[in-house]
């Protein structure tokens, strides 16, 4: 972002700093806003905590600093800070249910973005795109975003990007260039101290395996992935929609209920995306059908269909 001050320029490191040390992230921010800063910098500590609450907490706190932050950049009268606070926006839209309001914040940070900026804008809309099942959409948005990452050297995005297009191929059942793609962006991660990001690149290929039918390896990757989250104090949604499907592939159908359930109780507690918790009813439902238990099934999926349509998540909701 050539128009960020100096000021702005340290502070923007906390940034990459949510996905390598969370804890650490959110205590600086925090540490960031006691001290009274301009417009810049604080737009930044928002957005970090807003990043934080988001994937790890509570979404309402999440999109009350996020707004924040980007009433901030626009103070600041920085077009690339607003584009990104924008994408960050989006995405706790999304995740929150409110998918039209997500999609039209993309819209203004696509619009406000220029170069390095635009393409991580247009990186998290495909994460947004696949969120909601529409996956040609998402692999354009990555196929845009990519070459200008590569170009300017930016190997944790570029490695983001990678890892999402490798989990749309396999969405699509191409799992062959999902698994290069997989590859391809663990060698990036080893290049950083990226540890959630590194853990998220275990869980893919877990992912991976299962889909390649080797459900010992899939397990075997997905506890390693837990307990690298568990390290770091980060929630694994994701994780536990994956071990649902790799625990009822070999035939532990009760096991794959249990945490379903457990997972969805935890997203209640803390307030957290609604869309995961759609996913999870889902798959509690597809568990409890599995096990025998008709009556559960049915209310499970009846509730993940209500969310799917209000998320505005046609793919989903057709699979609920």
């Amino acid at each position: 972002m050539r128009d960020v001050t100096a000021e702005g320029e340290s502070v923007l490191e906390l940034l990459p700093l949510v996905f390598a040390d969370p804890g650490e992230a959110r205590a600086r921010a925090e540490q960031v806003l006691r001290a009274g800063p301009q417009p810049l910098p604080a737009s930044v500590a928002h957005q970090v905590l807003g990043i934080w609450q988001r994937d790890f907490g509570d979404l309402r706190i999440a999109l009350r600093h996020l707004r924040r932050a980007r009433d901030l950049a626009a103070r600041a009268e920085s077009a690339d800070r607003e584009a990104d606070v924008l994408a960050t926006l989006g995405v706790a839209l999304v995740h929150a249910g409110r998918t039209r309001q997500g999609l039209t914040s993309f819209e203004r940070g696509v619009a406000r973005g220029t170069g390095h900026t635009r393409a991580r804008v247009l990186y998290r809309r495909a994460y947004v795109w696949w969120v909601l099942g529409r996956h040609r959409e998402a692999l354009e948005d990555v196929r845009r975003a990519l070459p200008v990452l590569r170009q300017v050297g930016d190997d944790i995005w570029t490695a983001r990007a990678l890892t999402l297009r490798a989990t749309v191929h396999l969405a699509l059942g191409a799992v062959d260039r999902a698994v290069a793609d997989f590859t391809a962006a663990e060698r990036l991660w080893d290049t950083t101290g990226q540890e959630h990001d590194k853990a998220d690149a275990v869980e893919s290929r877990g992912l991976a395996a299962f889909r390649s039918g080797d459900i010992p390896a899939a397990l075997r990757l997905l506890d390693e992935a837990e307990e690298r989250y568990a390290k770091l104090g980060t929630p694994t949604y994701m994780l536990s929609i994956r071990r649902c499907e790799v625990l009822m592939a070999a035939g532990l159908a009760p096991e794959a209920l249990a945490e379903a359930d457990a997972t969805i109780a935890l997203l209640d507690r803390i307030g957290g995306q609604s869309t995961r918790k759609a996913e999870l009813l889902l798959a509690a439902a597809r568990a409890a059908r599995s096990a025998g238990d008709a009556h559960t099934a049915i209310a499970r999926a009846a509730v993940a269909v209500r969310l799917f349509a209000a998320q505005r998540r046609t793919w989903w909701e057709t699979h609920a």
